[in-house]
């Protein structure tokens, strides 16, 4: 009887490359939860402080507030560029341990009002723990990077399929996708979901319930267009105040960025920390449109001053948010009683400006499903192509300056990594 013939090299590794990606991806989500409890213990602790605890992610069960205000108001104008400051100085010394003293670093921060988003802290120590599992079983190669990335962007956002996509695209630019990388990717996004939402809950991280006809299609286009305006503006302000800055060292500039969040604190607290609780919010009756333009305007500016202050720290989260409040304010406007209302041109305003920031405009659109569902599709894909067409493109650099990202082919390597880990491409950053 004829034998059959072994299996190719590549059928050979799929079983390891499945149990290896899921084993990442399940350990990255594990450093993924650890991480977002000792954050919120961050948070409740400075909150405590400073008589401010912002509403947290609706998805896992945070849309309360506390507010008492500041015992001094001199207390937030001295703590938390102190903190900011210190948190800096010890995430740019050289010697040992840079990775752990990054995290470190934007642990801190985020946990003390930081507008940037926890994807930058989780994806990099899923890309740590992915690393660390690439060089233990080499036969699979590099490749288990992108697992533990994924993993990482996947548990923060609550979209695991979306956090694959964003952990290729962000890689191999250009609508270039890499199917080496998307299906460890994938095992390592849902693996490490599953075990992140076993204790913080499977729920979109902004819930939306909502439906769009084709008659919204023009209303996309022009949701695209101001999302597409709206990031320009955001990352050029940011690549402006880097450069003008760039004589200061970098805990100066992040103690500037603490300043300016302690008076933040005393004039709009609504616009600190990462402000997914306020944006559902302001697709509610509750945020009149005045509000929600001035929680906007501030919210953009303590994100420039973030940015250009190369504070560790996710433009993911941000750029929702941000885009989010911007649909938000024109699902306020009195449009025709026929158009999708404020919660649907948020998801879809911000999901266009995240493909501008982040140029991943698959994850976009897959992100968007994952949180409102595919009934939405005729609003958000014209809004997403639109921005991601008409974004200038540019992201942050390792060191935080604005730069074109590379739009050339796909290479091998996997994300870079290093202290800046934390706040750099490989995490996120842009």
């Amino acid at each position: 009887m004829r034998r059959p013939s072994p299996p190719a090299e590549g059928e050979a590794q799929t079983g390891p490359l499945i149990l290896y990606s899921l084993l990442t991806g399940g350990l990255a989500g594990g450093a993924a939860l650890l991480a977002s409890l000792a954050l919120k213990a961050v948070e409740a602790r400075v909150g405590g402080l400073l008589g401010y605890l912002p509403p947290g992610p609706p998805g896992e069960g945070g849309l309360g507030q506390a507010f008492t205000g500041p015992s001094s108001p001199l207390l937030p104008l001295l703590l938390l560029p102190a903190l900011f400051a210190l948190s800096g100085w010890l995430a740019s010394l050289p010697g040992a341990f840079p990775r752990a003293r990054a995290y470190l670093a934007a642990l801190v921060q985020l946990g003390a009002y930081s507008p940037l988003g926890r994807e930058g802290l989780f994806g990099g120590l899923g890309l740590w723990v992915g690393e660390v599992l690439g060089k233990r079983f080499s036969r699979i190669g590099r490749v288990l990077a992108f697992a533990g990335l994924a993993a990482g962007l996947g548990a923060s956002l609550h979209a695991p399929v979306a956090g694959a996509l964003l952990a290729t695209e962000m890689r191999y630019r250009g609508l270039r996708l890499e199917a080496q990388a998307l299906a460890p990717a994938l095992l390592g996004a849902l693996a490490g979901f599953t075990v992140y939402g076993a204790l913080l809950g499977y729920a979109p991280l902004v819930p939306v319930r909502a439906e769009a006809s084709w008659g919204a299609l023009p209303l996309g286009f022009g949701l695209g267009l101001g999302a597409a305006l709206l990031g320009t503006l955001w990352l050029q302000g940011a690549g402006l105040l880097e450069r003008g800055s760039s004589r200061l060292s970098l805990p100066l500039r992040h103690g500037l960025l603490g300043l300016a969040l302690g008076l933040a604190l005393l004039l709009a607290p609504e616009a600190l920390g990462q402000g997914t609780g306020w944006l559902a919010l302001a697709t509610t009756p509750l945020l009149f449109p005045e509000a929600v333009l001035y929680l906007l305007l501030a919210k953009g500016l303590l994100l420039v001053l973030a940015l250009g202050s190369r504070a560790p720290g996710g433009l993911l989260t941000p750029a929702l948010v941000l885009g989010g409040l911007l649909g938000a304010l024109v699902g306020k406007l009195p449009l025709p009683a026929a158009l999708p209302g404020p919660e649907a041109l948020a998801l879809a305003s911000g999901a266009a400006l995240l493909a501008g920031v982040a140029r991943a405009p698959f994850a976009a659109l897959v992100l968007a499903a994952e949180w409102g569902g595919y009934a939405l599709l005729p609003l958000v894909l014209p809004a997403v192509f639109v921005s991601y067409a008409l974004t200038e493109a540019q992201s942050l650099g390792p060191e935080g300056q604005a730069a074109p990202p590379s739009e050339t082919p796909p290479q091998t390597a996997p994300p870079p990594s290093g202290p800046e880990a934390a706040s750099g491409p490989g995490s996120p950053r842009g």
